[in-house]
Protein backbone atom coordinates (compact mmCIF):
# COMPACT_ATOMS: atom_id res chain seq x y z
CA UNK A 1 0.00 0.00 0.00
CA UNK A 2 1.16 3.59 -1.05
CA UNK A 3 0.83 6.49 1.83
CA UNK A 4 -2.44 7.97 2.27
CA UNK A 5 -1.82 10.63 -0.38
CA UNK A 6 -1.43 8.10 -3.16
CA UNK A 7 -2.92 9.24 -6.52
CA UNK A 8 -3.23 6.38 -9.06
CA UNK A 9 -4.93 6.90 -12.23
CA UNK A 10 -5.84 4.60 -15.17
CA UNK A 11 -5.00 6.64 -18.04
CA UNK A 12 -6.00 4.16 -20.63
CA UNK A 13 -8.03 1.10 -19.35
CA UNK A 14 -6.28 -1.60 -21.54
CA UNK A 15 -8.30 -4.72 -23.17
CA UNK A 16 -10.60 -6.06 -20.71
CA UNK A 17 -9.40 -9.16 -19.35
CA UNK A 18 -7.01 -10.06 -16.41
CA UNK A 19 -3.58 -9.57 -17.45
CA UNK A 20 -3.65 -6.28 -20.30
CA UNK A 21 -0.25 -5.13 -21.49
CA UNK A 22 0.31 -2.38 -19.45
CA UNK A 23 2.53 0.49 -19.05
CA UNK A 24 2.99 2.45 -15.82
CA UNK A 25 4.30 6.01 -15.20
CA UNK A 26 5.67 6.48 -11.72
CA UNK A 27 6.31 9.91 -9.95
CA UNK A 28 10.32 8.59 -8.55
CA UNK A 29 9.95 9.28 -5.12
CA UNK A 30 13.70 9.05 -4.46
CA UNK A 31 17.10 9.28 -6.04
CA UNK A 32 19.91 7.10 -5.42
CA UNK A 33 22.81 9.69 -5.24
CA UNK A 34 25.43 8.98 -6.65
CA UNK A 35 24.81 5.70 -8.27
CA UNK A 36 25.47 2.61 -6.23
CA UNK A 37 26.37 5.09 -3.02
CA UNK A 38 23.27 3.65 -1.12
CA UNK A 39 22.66 7.15 -0.67
CA UNK A 40 18.78 8.18 -1.06
CA UNK A 41 17.05 11.65 -1.68
CA UNK A 42 13.77 12.72 -2.15
CA UNK A 43 13.44 13.50 -5.66
CA UNK A 44 11.96 17.23 -6.44
CA UNK A 45 9.29 15.45 -8.90
CA UNK A 46 6.91 14.48 -5.47
CA UNK A 47 7.10 18.50 -4.69
CA UNK A 48 5.39 18.95 -8.55
CA UNK A 49 2.57 17.20 -9.64
CA UNK A 50 2.10 19.45 -12.22
CA UNK A 51 5.16 18.85 -13.91
CA UNK A 52 4.29 14.87 -13.35
CA UNK A 53 1.10 15.69 -15.57
CA UNK A 54 2.68 17.50 -17.90
CA UNK A 55 5.60 14.65 -18.76
CA UNK A 56 2.85 11.89 -18.78
CA UNK A 57 0.91 13.83 -21.31
CA UNK A 58 4.18 13.78 -23.35
CA UNK A 59 4.85 10.45 -23.05
CA UNK A 60 1.23 9.01 -23.86
CA UNK A 61 1.58 11.42 -27.12
CA UNK A 62 4.99 10.53 -28.10
CA UNK A 63 3.64 6.48 -27.56
CA UNK A 64 0.65 6.80 -29.41
CA UNK A 65 2.14 9.09 -32.08
CA UNK A 66 0.16 12.45 -30.91
CA UNK A 67 3.13 14.91 -30.80
CA UNK A 68 2.67 17.83 -33.54
CA UNK A 69 4.91 16.95 -36.84
CA UNK A 70 4.87 13.24 -35.30
CA UNK A 71 4.96 10.18 -37.98
CA UNK A 72 5.64 6.76 -36.21
CA UNK A 73 2.48 6.32 -34.64
CA UNK A 74 3.72 2.90 -33.09
CA UNK A 75 0.80 2.32 -30.86
CA UNK A 76 -1.85 4.82 -32.04
CA UNK A 77 -2.44 1.50 -34.33
CA UNK A 78 -6.32 1.46 -34.21
CA UNK A 79 -5.56 -2.34 -33.70
CA UNK A 80 -3.42 -2.09 -30.75
CA UNK A 81 -4.48 1.28 -28.88
CA UNK A 82 -7.44 0.46 -27.30
CA UNK A 83 -5.82 -2.37 -25.77
CA UNK A 84 -3.28 -0.77 -24.20
CA UNK A 85 -3.77 -0.09 -20.71
CA UNK A 86 -1.95 2.71 -19.08
CA UNK A 87 -1.85 3.54 -15.20
CA UNK A 88 -0.02 6.64 -13.45
CA UNK A 89 1.29 7.04 -9.83
CA UNK A 90 2.12 9.76 -7.55
CA UNK A 91 2.67 9.46 -4.43
CA UNK A 92 4.23 12.05 -2.70
CA UNK A 93 4.35 11.12 0.88
CA UNK A 94 7.07 8.14 0.50
CA UNK A 95 10.51 8.35 2.41
CA UNK A 96 13.59 8.33 0.82
CA UNK A 97 14.53 4.54 1.16
CA UNK A 98 16.08 2.14 -1.04
CA UNK A 99 12.98 0.44 -1.87
CA UNK A 100 11.57 3.59 -2.87
CA UNK A 101 14.37 5.09 -5.26
CA UNK A 102 13.63 3.79 -8.72
CA UNK A 103 16.40 6.17 -10.30
CA UNK A 104 19.88 6.58 -9.39
CA UNK A 105 22.48 9.56 -11.01
CA UNK A 106 24.85 8.22 -12.83
CA UNK A 107 28.59 9.32 -11.54
CA UNK A 108 30.54 10.31 -15.29
CA UNK A 109 27.85 11.78 -16.58
CA UNK A 110 24.03 13.78 -16.66
CA UNK A 111 21.77 10.17 -17.21
CA UNK A 112 19.07 8.68 -14.85
CA UNK A 113 19.97 5.11 -14.34
CA UNK A 114 16.75 3.05 -13.82
CA UNK A 115 17.03 0.95 -10.79
CA UNK A 116 15.75 -2.22 -12.59
CA UNK A 117 14.84 -4.57 -9.80
CA UNK A 118 13.30 -2.36 -7.53
CA UNK A 119 10.01 -1.36 -10.13
CA UNK A 120 8.38 -4.68 -9.83
CA UNK A 121 8.43 -4.84 -5.73
CA UNK A 122 7.76 -1.07 -5.95
CA UNK A 123 4.97 -1.83 -7.89
CA UNK A 124 3.47 -4.80 -6.34
CA UNK A 125 2.89 -2.68 -3.32
CA UNK A 126 0.13 -0.81 -5.12
CA UNK A 127 -1.34 -3.82 -6.57
CA UNK A 128 0.43 -3.10 -10.10
CA UNK A 129 2.46 -5.11 -12.70
CA UNK A 130 4.14 -3.69 -15.90
CA UNK A 131 5.11 -4.50 -19.31
CA UNK A 132 6.97 -1.02 -20.13
CA UNK A 133 7.50 1.36 -16.57
CA UNK A 134 8.58 4.63 -16.71
CA UNK A 135 10.39 6.66 -13.73
CA UNK A 136 9.87 10.27 -13.82
CA UNK A 137 12.34 12.17 -12.33
CA UNK A 138 13.03 16.10 -11.75
CA UNK A 139 16.91 15.72 -10.81
CA UNK A 140 18.67 19.21 -11.10
CA UNK A 141 21.72 17.93 -11.89
CA UNK A 142 21.19 14.73 -14.72
CA UNK A 143 18.41 14.67 -17.38
CA UNK A 144 19.40 12.50 -20.27
CA UNK A 145 17.22 9.38 -20.32
CA UNK A 146 18.27 5.85 -20.16
CA UNK A 147 16.58 2.43 -20.47
CA UNK A 148 17.57 -1.35 -19.30
CA UNK A 149 15.62 -4.27 -21.54
CA UNK A 150 12.69 -6.63 -20.72
CA UNK A 151 14.31 -9.49 -18.95
CA UNK A 152 11.57 -11.96 -20.49
CA UNK A 153 10.27 -14.94 -19.02
CA UNK A 154 11.75 -17.74 -21.03
CA UNK A 155 9.80 -20.39 -19.51
CA UNK A 156 6.70 -19.36 -20.65
CA UNK A 157 5.24 -19.26 -23.93
CA UNK A 158 5.24 -16.19 -27.13
CA UNK A 159 5.40 -16.18 -30.65
CA UNK A 160 8.37 -18.17 -32.37
CA UNK A 161 10.19 -16.42 -35.21
CA UNK A 162 13.07 -16.56 -37.11
CA UNK A 163 15.91 -14.19 -37.38
CA UNK A 164 18.96 -14.58 -39.59
CA UNK A 165 18.21 -18.31 -39.23
CA UNK A 166 18.11 -18.03 -34.83
CA UNK A 167 14.72 -19.51 -33.47
CA UNK A 168 13.86 -16.96 -31.17
CA UNK A 169 10.38 -15.92 -28.89
CA UNK A 170 8.55 -12.44 -28.45
CA UNK A 171 7.16 -14.20 -24.64
CA UNK A 172 4.06 -13.30 -23.79
CA UNK A 173 5.27 -12.28 -20.23
CA UNK A 174 8.52 -10.55 -18.20
CA UNK A 175 10.72 -11.63 -15.56
CA UNK A 176 11.53 -7.63 -15.52
CA UNK A 177 9.85 -5.18 -17.22
CA UNK A 178 11.58 -2.46 -19.78
CA UNK A 179 12.61 -0.29 -17.46
CA UNK A 180 12.97 3.64 -18.02
CA UNK A 181 14.12 6.69 -16.05
CA UNK A 182 13.05 9.67 -18.18
CA UNK A 183 13.29 13.41 -17.26
CA UNK A 184 10.04 15.52 -16.46
CA UNK A 185 11.88 17.67 -19.21
CA UNK A 186 11.84 15.05 -21.68
CA UNK A 187 10.93 16.52 -24.86
CA UNK A 188 10.75 15.42 -28.99
CA UNK A 189 11.30 11.44 -29.50
CA UNK A 190 12.33 10.55 -26.06
CA UNK A 191 9.65 8.69 -24.46
CA UNK A 192 9.26 6.68 -27.78
CA UNK A 193 12.80 5.97 -28.01
CA UNK A 194 13.56 4.80 -24.80
CA UNK A 195 10.17 2.63 -25.14
CA UNK A 196 12.11 0.87 -27.90
CA UNK A 197 14.76 -0.41 -26.25
CA UNK A 198 12.66 -1.35 -23.09
CA UNK A 199 10.00 -3.27 -24.82
CA UNK A 200 13.16 -5.27 -26.42
CA UNK A 201 14.72 -7.96 -24.69
CA UNK A 202 17.96 -9.18 -23.35
CA UNK A 203 17.78 -13.12 -24.25
CA UNK A 204 15.01 -12.50 -27.51
CA UNK A 205 16.49 -9.37 -29.28
CA UNK A 206 17.82 -6.04 -28.18
CA UNK A 207 16.69 -2.42 -30.04
CA UNK A 208 20.14 -0.66 -29.77
CA UNK A 209 21.36 2.93 -29.78
CA UNK A 210 22.36 3.77 -33.39
CA UNK A 211 23.97 6.88 -32.78
CA UNK A 212 26.91 4.83 -31.24
CA UNK A 213 29.11 2.35 -33.20
CA UNK A 214 27.57 -0.64 -30.92
CA UNK A 215 26.32 -3.97 -31.84
CA UNK A 216 24.92 -6.51 -32.44
CA UNK A 217 21.55 -5.72 -31.98
CA UNK A 218 18.37 -6.53 -34.19
CA UNK A 219 18.98 -3.11 -35.87
CA UNK A 220 22.52 -3.12 -35.93
CA UNK A 221 25.83 -5.02 -36.91
CA UNK A 222 29.05 -4.78 -37.17
CA UNK A 223 31.19 -4.97 -40.75
CA UNK A 224 33.13 -3.13 -43.34
CA UNK A 225 32.53 -3.12 -46.57
CA UNK A 226 28.57 -3.08 -46.04
CA UNK A 227 26.68 -6.09 -46.84
CA UNK A 228 23.60 -4.92 -49.71
CA UNK A 229 21.34 -7.64 -46.98
CA UNK A 230 20.89 -6.49 -43.82
CA UNK A 231 18.99 -9.29 -42.16
CA UNK A 232 16.09 -11.72 -42.73
CA UNK A 233 13.30 -11.43 -40.27
CA UNK A 234 9.80 -13.54 -40.35
CA UNK A 235 10.48 -14.62 -43.45
CA UNK A 236 11.36 -11.03 -44.88
CA UNK A 237 14.52 -9.77 -46.20
CA UNK A 238 16.11 -6.33 -45.11
CA UNK A 239 18.36 -4.34 -46.68
CA UNK A 240 20.95 -2.37 -44.80
CA UNK A 241 21.80 1.27 -45.11
CA UNK A 242 25.18 2.04 -46.57
CA UNK A 243 24.57 6.13 -45.64
CA UNK A 244 23.10 6.62 -42.26
CA UNK A 245 19.97 8.39 -43.06
CA UNK A 246 22.28 11.12 -44.64
CA UNK A 247 24.27 11.62 -40.95
CA UNK A 248 27.19 9.07 -42.29
CA UNK A 249 28.93 6.44 -40.45
CA UNK A 250 32.01 7.94 -39.26
CA UNK A 251 35.14 6.83 -40.53
CA UNK A 252 36.06 4.60 -37.99
CA UNK A 253 32.65 2.79 -37.10
CA UNK A 254 32.42 -1.06 -37.80
CA UNK A 255 28.54 -0.94 -37.15
CA UNK A 256 25.32 -0.06 -39.36
CA UNK A 257 21.93 -0.25 -39.88
CA UNK A 258 18.62 -1.57 -41.51
CA UNK A 259 16.94 0.11 -44.31
CA UNK A 260 14.92 3.41 -43.52
CA UNK A 261 11.79 4.05 -44.12
CA UNK A 262 11.86 7.81 -44.28
CA UNK A 263 15.45 8.59 -46.41
CA UNK A 264 17.08 11.21 -45.52
CA UNK A 265 15.85 11.54 -41.73
CA UNK A 266 17.48 9.91 -38.95
CA UNK A 267 15.95 6.79 -37.29
CA UNK A 268 14.48 6.80 -34.43
CA UNK A 269 17.21 5.18 -32.52
CA UNK A 270 19.71 7.46 -34.05
CA UNK A 271 19.78 11.02 -33.14
CA UNK A 272 17.25 12.59 -34.43
CA UNK A 273 18.21 15.65 -33.18
CA UNK A 274 20.37 16.38 -36.41
CA UNK A 275 16.97 16.01 -38.31
CA UNK A 276 16.68 18.46 -41.27
CA UNK A 277 13.67 19.85 -39.79
CA UNK A 278 11.52 18.58 -37.05
CA UNK A 279 12.89 16.07 -35.14
CA UNK A 280 9.16 14.39 -34.66
CA UNK A 281 8.85 13.57 -38.20
CA UNK A 282 11.80 10.95 -37.87
CA UNK A 283 10.66 7.08 -38.04
CA UNK A 284 12.17 4.02 -37.78
CA UNK A 285 14.12 1.98 -39.73
CA UNK A 286 12.16 -0.59 -41.05
CA UNK A 287 13.21 -3.71 -39.07
CA UNK A 288 12.99 -2.16 -35.99
CA UNK A 289 9.56 -1.14 -36.74
CA UNK A 290 8.20 -4.26 -37.51
CA UNK A 291 9.87 -5.92 -34.45
CA UNK A 292 8.66 -3.99 -31.62
CA UNK A 293 5.18 -3.95 -33.06
CA UNK A 294 5.55 -7.77 -33.52
CA UNK A 295 6.63 -7.51 -29.48
CA UNK A 296 3.91 -5.44 -28.88
CA UNK A 297 1.44 -7.58 -30.37
CA UNK A 298 2.55 -10.87 -29.08
CA UNK A 299 1.78 -9.48 -25.40
CA UNK A 300 -1.59 -8.38 -26.68
CA UNK A 301 -2.52 -11.51 -27.44
CA UNK A 302 -1.84 -13.38 -24.16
Amino acid sequence: MGSSQTQIVVRRPGAAKRDPFTIVIVANPALEAPLDSGNFVSDPILLDPTGFADCVRYIDDALFGNLPNQREILLGDHSIAPQVRMVTVFDPGLSALDSNSLVSQDTLSDELMPRRNVFAPFLATYGLEADIAYAVSASVSHTRATTWFTTDDDGRPGVQFDLDGTTLYHRFYCQVPGTIAIHRNADSLTALHEFQHGISSYSNGSIVDLYVDVSPGVNAKAGRPIPPGFATYVRRNYLSDPLRNGLSYPPNWQAYHCELISAGLPAIMDDYYQANGPSEACENDAITRQFILDRVRAKLSR
